[in-house]
């Protein structure tokens, strides 16, 4: 049987962990608190409190569940509490139980039972969760996002990679768009740099150019902003710079963490789309990872169709829920349920695309 106590965050900057995912290493969750703790909107929500639940068996520290507890409002006037994991409102790379030994079966239901009883809230939602949470020994897990990557130690080479995974007529778009860039006489340069003040003025310059497709300028942003150079600075980043003539017309940004290297931001510039300034940016990190000895190249979250010319691998990240016995739970829970179903439904259909033989 296992016992449970409420933590401080800087309690959990003593403990010594090592969790699955960047984002569930203490610097990332101190981080991610500090800049959105006071950011009130529907996303990210309202209210946020934090609620750091340590688990203990025979007096020895045995899981961490770090936790916000926050609420959403819905048709204007209607407050409901969600209790979810700390970062997965927006930048997660994957969520789950901080454990320091194996925890028994009985684990989550008992986690569950004390939450219930320790913190009032409407739902639970734990989103980005591995297949192998110890959660699914209690709650189904839904399909709900993805993470597209490269098994870089997998092949011996790019040269080996590139004719094992790309397409042929992807194979032939890079000649193409590279003749045609050489045609027009522009001297394509790729360069890998640290991110410094003067690399951050051709980035946001290139992610405006997002809005002429109808994306969102991360960069208008001054809490994500601020979140990104957090992060930046926390775990080794870079960014490639792909210039035309030496002008910045596409850039990626990415971390290296436990010998994966994760693409964070990336975008080119809207004017140069016709010379696939874009996926020779990726194409340059891919090479970039095998020059370097990485073991994994993610591309992040998203199942974007155009991150599966690179590849046809995917790590997949599930969801379950939970409800407290209240008024505004049990009328809520028809309309939450409709939703849950809908989006896994498009993951799945996402998935068997990706694979072309409707199977996930």
């Amino acid at each position: 049987m296992y016992h449970f106590r409420f933590i401080t965050l800087n309690d959990l900057k003593e403990i010594d962990y090592f969790g699955n995912f960047p984002s569930n290493q203490f610097n990332w969750i101190y981080n991610w608190f500090s800049v959105f703790e006071k950011v009130e909107n529907n996303v990210l929500g309202y209210n946020k409190k934090a609620f750091i639940v340590a688990a203990y068996k025979d007096d020895q520290l045995a899981a961490v569940v770090p936790l916000v507890k926050l609420y959403r409002i819905y048709f204007k006037v209607v407050k409901i509490e969600f209790l979810e994991f700390m970062g997965q409102q927006w930048s997660s790379l994957g969520n789950d139980i901080l454990k320091f030994d194996d925890l028994e079966e009985c684990f989550s239901s008992e986690l569950i039972s004390w939450i219930k009883t320790n913190i009032k809230f409407h739902f639970i939602f734990f989103k980005y969760l591995p297949e192998s949470s110890v959660l699914a020994n209690k709650y189904r897990l839904l399909h709900y996002a993805g993470a597209p990557f490269v098994r870089v130690d997998k092949y011996s080479s790019y040269e080996e990679f590139s004719d094992a995974v790309y397409a042929r007529k992807f194979r032939e778009d890079l000649r193409r768009t590279l003749r045609k860039i050489k045609k027009e006489s522009f001297e394509i340069e790729v360069g890998f740099e640290e991110i410094n003040e003067a690399g951050l003025t051709e980035i946001r310059r290139i992610a405006k150019t997002k809005e002429r497709d109808g994306k969102s300028f991360l960069y208008g942003d001054a809490e994500k902003e601020q979140f990104h150079l957090k992060m930046y600075e926390i775990f080794p980043s870079q960014v490639v710079f792909v210039k035309f003539n030496q002008q910045v017309v596409a850039y990626a940004t990415s971390i290296d963490w436990n010998g994966v290297r994760i693409g964070i931001d990336a975008a080119f510039d809207r004017d140069y789309r016709r010379y696939g300034v874009g996926i020779h940016c990726v194409d340059s990190i891919i090479q970039n990872s095998f020059k370097d000895g990485k073991q994994k190249i993610s591309f992040g979250m998203g199942l974007d169709s155009y991150k599966f010319q690179f590849t046809d691998q995917v790590d997949r990240y599930f969801m379950c829920y939970d409800y407290k016995f209240r008024l505004k739970s049990l009328l809520a829970l028809p309309y939450f349920l409709y939703c849950l179903k809908k989006e896994e439904q498009q993951v799945i259909k996402n998935l068997q695309n990706i694979n072309g033989n409707g199977r996930i």
